[in-house]
């Protein structure tokens, strides 16, 4: 059976880091539309999430800060963690 592609957007793999409150993550990917990281707890299908990602080499000798607003669109089981798919609302340069 074929599945149906249903992003809107190129994926790239790339690993940023991800803030969500006191907790540090990575991305396994990011697109324009949203981002892909894994976690060792779960989140909430259709919650709310805001989180910043960090760009350390975006300007020369300046990292660069973004903050995201998103919407959690699913969360799977991935080797022992859960892999979270957000979708990107709204994002606005920090620093």
């Amino acid at each position: 059976m074929n599945q149906v592609e249903k992003r809107g957007s190129e994926r790239i793999r790339v690993e940023i880091p991800v803030y969500i409150g006191p907790e540090e993550l990575v991305t396994r990917d990011i697109s324009r539309a949203g981002i892909y990281f894994l976690a060792d707890h779960p989140f909430v299908t259709g919650g709310d999430l805001n989180f910043s990602l960090g760009f350390a080499y975006a300007l020369p000798g300046k990292p660069v800060k973004v903050g995201c607003q998103g919407e959690v669109i699913r969360v799977d089981q991935h080797d022992g963690k859960f892999g979270v798919a957000v979708k990107i609302n709204n994002l606005q340069y920090i620093h």
